[in-house]
């Protein structure tokens, strides 16, 4: 136990987040440029082309990506509820979803496969600890898509404000974002020390997207 404590100090910095504050200032920073630069974007190709990455390795550009590839794809998810759109609209938005999804599917895999590694290459893997059921890369992504959750619910109830309505109902929904987010967030951090205490361990598993295909009737999956 005293040598993972002693190799803990040695982690890399840019396999590993060190908290969850740095991974909340990353996702926090790609909304807000997404909603500036929005009228610009249309399909994924120019929202990678106009949402230059500012990571440059790492996790850290791993979780800028995956942050991308869900804002993205919530707004792709608004256009599928639109109203008095066609069939061949729908389908290529549901086409563009599905190919969104494969990203972050194998995004989150990416990004665990990295802090994997990086806990592995500073011995932070005490084989012998208690097996933790959700991974470092999951727990980002779940965090990602309620931070989208929160930006979404906090710009609806300043426009309820500005228009003079009640924001009440629509506070009581971001404090409870809020709490969530942070909850969970400190699970994160929870994790992570753990795994450097040596009194927790993980497992990566690659995600298997199963699915049926229309034109065989087979089932396929995706590694």
């Amino acid at each position: 136990m005293s040598e993972q404590n002693n190799n803990s100090s040695a982690m890399n910095p840019a396999l590993v987040p060190s908290s969850f504050a740095q991974v909340r200032a990353i996702q926090a920073e790609i909304m807000d440029r997404w909603h500036e630069l929005e009228p610009k974007i249309g399909d994924w190709d120019s929202a990678l082309n106009i949402m230059e990455a500012r990571q440059e390795t790492g996790w850290a550009a791993t979780c800028e990506r995956l942050q991308l590839i869900n804002t993205f794809q919530w707004h792709e998810e608004d256009k599928s509820r639109a109203h008095g759109t066609g069939d061949e609209f729908l389908g290529a938005v549901k086409r563009s979803i599905d190919a969104s999804n494969r990203r972050r599917v194998q995004t989150v895999d990416q990004l665990d496969d990295i802090i994997f590694n990086g806990l592995s290459e500073s011995g932070q893997l005490n084989e012998n600890a208690p097996l933790n059921s959700e991974s470092p890369g999951s727990i980002i992504d779940r965090l990602s898509v309620l931070m989208l959750k929160l930006y979404h619910v906090t710009e609806a109830r300043d426009k309820q404000s500005a228009a003079g309505n009640d924001t009440a109902p629509m506070q009581e929904r971001v404090d409870t974002l809020s709490e969530q987010i942070n909850d969970l967030g400190g699970c994160l951090d929870s994790l992570l020390k753990g795994i450097s205490q040596g009194t927790v361990r993980v497992k990566f598993y690659r995600q298997v997207k199963v699915y049926i295909d229309p034109a065989t009737g087979e089932i396929k999956s995706d590694l």
